[in-house]
């Protein structure tokens, strides 16, 4: 009988603790939808992060035109798998759909490298993989900017000035 009240004060708490955690998610957050995701898009640098990962994609592909070898690629590889980690972290946005292609994306983009860093070498059916998921990945890319820019009404720029530092002096 104990027992079955200490697991019944314990799911309680549990449970309150989850439903504190969910109201407190958006507390502090006011204003229209869109200008909640206007700041949300300022505030974790999407377009800079955007960019960030299609310059990992593009580094993949210079390693390998410049036949840099496996161990660059791999270099390359493990600073996408990275970004895409952490871009990740920022997730939720405030707004369902941004979150769900955000998602799906950086989860594309994490599974590339992931493919990219198993080549054993730069002819491997894995490499293949990675470019496949990096594409589909930019068209999920495209969608969470064209969603943005209808629910804002502004563009998100996404080229970077300079290099990730992760690549920097690889390729």
């Amino acid at each position: 009988m104990i027992n079955k009240v200490w697991l019944v004060l314990g799911a309680f708490v549990v449970v309150a603790a989850g439903v504190v955690a969910f109201v407190s998610l958006n507390h502090g957050v006011s204003g229209t939808p869109a200008q909640r995701l206007q700041t949300w898009v300022s505030s974790t640098n999407l377009g800079q992060d955007v960019g960030t990962l299609e310059g990992d994609g593009t580094d993949v592909h210079k390693a390998l035109a410049a036949g840099k070898g496996i161990d660059a690629v791999h270099t390359v590889c493990e600073a996408m798998a990275t970004d895409a980690q952490t871009y990740n972290d920022t997730l939720p946005s405030p707004d369902t759909t941004v979150t769900q292609l955000l998602a799906r994306a950086y989860g594309l983009e994490y599974d590339a490298a992931e493919s990219c860093y198993r080549a054993q070498s730069t002819g491997a059916r894995q490499l293949t993989v990675s470019r496949r998921d990096r594409a589909k990945a930019q068209i999920l890319f495209g969608e969470v900017l064209h969603r943005v820019r209808v629910v804002t009404g502004g563009t998100v720029p996404t080229t970077t000035t300079t290099p990730p530092p992760v690549t920097t002096g690889i390729l």
